[in-house]
Parts: C-alpha cells; structure tokens; sequence
C-alpha cells in the first residue's frame, strides 16, 4: 500500500499526540521573524530549555529564511544547533518555509546511529583497557606499598639490632681499659714492693687485654668500611702457606698462653685466587676463635682440600661445642652476645660476621661442625688458583 494512496485523516489525533510527545524525532516550528511557535520534547531535549533561533549554528536562521525556492521544502541534511561553548548537537533534518513559518523536522540519521555506536564500542573498549592498566597500577602501587613497608620493618631492625650491639661493643672496648687503668695504677702505687713474679704476670695479663682490645677495635674498623664499601675487593694468587705466615704472628701468643698447638694438615700446598686482606681477616678471626674455646692443651687444626674451582678450608679446635640452636645467631648482627671462653676471653661475635662478609664477597659460603664438649669445626669455601 502507498502512502500517496493512504488516507492519514482518521489518525490525525493519534498522530499528533505521537509526534508531540516523541523523543527521537524533532519538530519546531518558527515564524521569520524568530517566535517560537511549537517544540515537541525530543527538541527541547537537544535545544535545552531555551529554545531560540540562535541556537541553530549550521546553516544559520537567517540564512534559512533567505532561502530563495520555488517549493517549501528549503533544507535537506544535517543540522547542527547549540552554542560554540558547549557541546552541539546535530540531527538529520528537513526544513520548510511556508506562509512566513519555518518548519523543522527530522531526527537521528541511522547511518549516525551505527557510527556512534561504533565509536561508542570503541570508546568503551578503551575504557575497559585503561580500567584493567589502572586496575594493574594499582596491584603494583599495593605491592610496592608492601615492599616499603617491608623494608621500613627492616631497616627499623636494623637500626634497634645495631643499637644493641654497638652497645655490646661499648661495653666490651670499656671492659679491658677499666682493667688496665686498675693494673696500672696498682703498679703505679705498689711498683718498689712488689714481687717481680708478680710485676711479670700483671704484664702478661695486660698484654692479653690489650691485644685482645686491639683485635676488636682492628674488627671494628674493618667492618666500618666494609658496611661504607669502602673495601676494595682485588683478587690475586697467592699461597696459603703465605697468607698464613702473615698472620700467625698474631695468634701464635695466644695459643701459647694456652699451651694450645696449630697444626696445618693438608694446607701448605694450595694456592689461592682471593683477596689477601680479606682472607687474612677471616683465617684470623676463625683460628683467634677457636683458640679462646679450646681447653688448654688441645690442639686447633688448620686443612684445606680441594673440591673442583674452590678450597674448602677448615679451622678445627677440640673445644666446649656450640649449642646447635646458637648455629643461626653466630652470624646475625646484635642477635646474641659471644660466650666466654675456656679462660673467660671476651668477645662480641663480630668476627663472625666480618667471616661471613668476605666469605660471601669471594662467592663462597661458611658453616659450622660442632658437638658440645668435643669441639668445633668452621668450614668456608674459597677459590682455587686455576692455571
């Protein structure tokens, strides 16, 4: 059936209310010289409240109503309304002038629609992949809020785990002069009537003490610069029978004083490829070590033997033992205070640590043997010279 010859009289009514009402397709009706005379809602939802003919941007009202035609039918295709400071709006129209009226109709072209709806698939695509990015960025910012607050506990327990053991140490460098001031001033008052026996074994006493207070301040230092890095790590080949005789010097009177032998097994042979100032620092702490937990007239065993690129090396005293649940202690900065030794020797577990430093700085690692009241056997790899 056409339109053409389809009567719309009988729906008049109903047609006008439809039109009236609709909110997809626009009517407004104005006179030339500007008054609005009719705007349906779908209209008014697009004009906004003010419904004027300065709102219509493209074409202009003036230059439709200037429109020269024969026919009533002035303006066919998109029409574009608003004002330049906000978002413009612009419909499919079709635009009459008749009997000083301008009618405008039209609505959404469905062309328009698919593009929009394209473009709005697409911006909700981007969307959706900007909320998953940020949906990520925010897991990472979570994750690395963790990780600081992490670090934060940590560095807290650094700086309480440091507290304590630069009080240890305080206490332990305090100690030895406390007692060197008293054996002193003791001579200083009782030096004409004192007995030369007696003169010889004060100075035997404070000899120890102050060798023993010069190890730990020699320690101290060298764990000081090792935390400022500022100990420079070279290797070089070097023997250890020769790293050896550069440090004996320093231990032998302590293992006299004890009638403690150091007997080398195996060890004269090898040669490394470490840093000599290192290794010294831990041969030296290891046999210092097991000197002051040996009894008196024991014997502290010094052997290397070779396991592919690296020398495993052994420093074993026939000694008290170490508590196995101590094991993890001895190398945690501020976790426990060394133990006393056979002769009451003091310490503060530093060396230990200083071990453990350079060990690990030569790519090797340490660990402990031990049994109570049978002895101990520290064990640290370090590289073999290969030719």
């Amino acid at each position: 059936m056409e339109i053409d010859n389809f009567s719309f009289k009988e729906w008049s009514k109903e047609l006008s209310e439809c039109i009236i009402r609709n909110n997809t397709f626009c009517i407004a009706i104005f006179r030339t010289d500007g008054e609005l005379l009719f705007a349906n809602s779908a209209i008014r939802s697009l004009f906004g409240e003010s419904v004027t003919t300065e709102s219509l941007l493209n074409p202009t009202f003036e230059k439709l109503i200037n429109t020269t035609s024969d026919k009533a039918l002035i303006y066919k295709g998109f029409l574009t309304f608003g004002n330049y400071s906000t978002i413009n709006n612009s419909i499919s129209a079709s635009v009459f002038l008749k009997d000083g009226k301008i009618l405008i109709c039209g609505g959404t072209d469905a062309n328009q629609l698919i593009q929009n709806n394209s473009l709005m698939h697409e911006l909700n695509r981007e969307v959706n992949t900007l909320q998953r990015q940020l949906i990520k960025e925010k897991r990472n910012l979570e994750e690395t809020l963790r990780q600081l607050s992490s670090v934060n506990k940590e560095l807290k327990e650094a700086n309480a785990t440091k507290d304590k053991f630069f009080s240890i140490i305080a206490h332990d460098l305090k100690n030895p002069f406390i007692a060197l001031i008293g054996f002193t001033d003791y001579l200083k008052k009782n030096f004409k009537s004192i007995e030369p026996d007696e003169v010889e074994h004060m100075i035997k006493l404070m000899n120890n003490s102050s060798r023993s207070t010069y190890s730990l301040l020699e320690d101290l230092l060298m764990w000081s610069s090792s935390q400022l890095g500022k100990i420079r790590f070279r290797q070089e080949k070097i023997s250890l029978k020769k790293l050896w005789e550069e440090i004996d010097i320093s231990v032998i009177n302590q293992a006299q004083n004890k009638n403690i032998d150091i007997v080398f097994d195996n060890a004269q042979k090898v040669v490394l490829f470490c840093d000599p100032n290192m290794f010294k620092v831990i041969l030296r702490n290891l046999v210092t070590n097991a000197i002051k937990f040996s009894y008196p007239g024991s014997t502290v065993s010094i052997s290397a033997e070779p396991d592919k690129f690296n020398a495993i090396i052994s420093v074993t005293d026939k000694g008290v033992g170490i508590d196995p649940v101590r094991f993890e202690n001895l190398w945690q900065i501020g976790a426990s205070s060394s133990t006393k030794g056979t002769n009451q020797e003091s310490g503060t577990g530093l060396g230990l640590i200083l071990c453990k430093e350079f060990v690990e700085a030569h790519g090797g690692k340490i660990w402990l043997e031990s049994e109570l009241n049978v002895g101990s056997s520290f064990k640290f790899t370090i590289p073999l010279f290969i030719k």
